[in-house]
């Protein structure tokens, strides 16, 4: 994430199912976590909060983190998605031709 008016990165951070939004100070428009981010360059913890112009925003963003936290658990589960499209496989086969030179 960077900062709206000077683009600096001010937060970067996994998706850790383990981590949960919790509101801020009661607010219906703003949340608060802590997690490990690794934004200044170097792994720390830190709490976080964002406040939304309005509650409707707000519960849209929990909503999206959430979703992606699923997701995130599920690739930690091992549980990727299916290779649909044949990507995977396109990418599978043209990394088998690749020479490292030691052969």
């Amino acid at each position: 994430m960077r900062q709206e008016k000077t683009m600096k990165v001010i937060a970067n951070h996994a998706l850790d199912p383990r981590i949960k939004l919790e509101p801020n100070s009661g607010s219906d428009r703003s949340w608060v976590w802590s997690c490990y981010d690794f934004a200044e360059g170097e792994l720390e913890e830190k709490v976080f909060a964002l406040r939304f112009a309005n509650s409707e925003v707000a519960d849209e963003f929990k909503k999206k983190y959430e979703k992606h936290q699923k997701e995130m658990e599920k690739l930690l589960a091992g549980e990727d998605k299916p290779d649909e499209d044949g990507k995977a496989d396109e990418a599978a086969e043209a990394l088998s031709g690749l020479n490292t030179g030691d052969e």
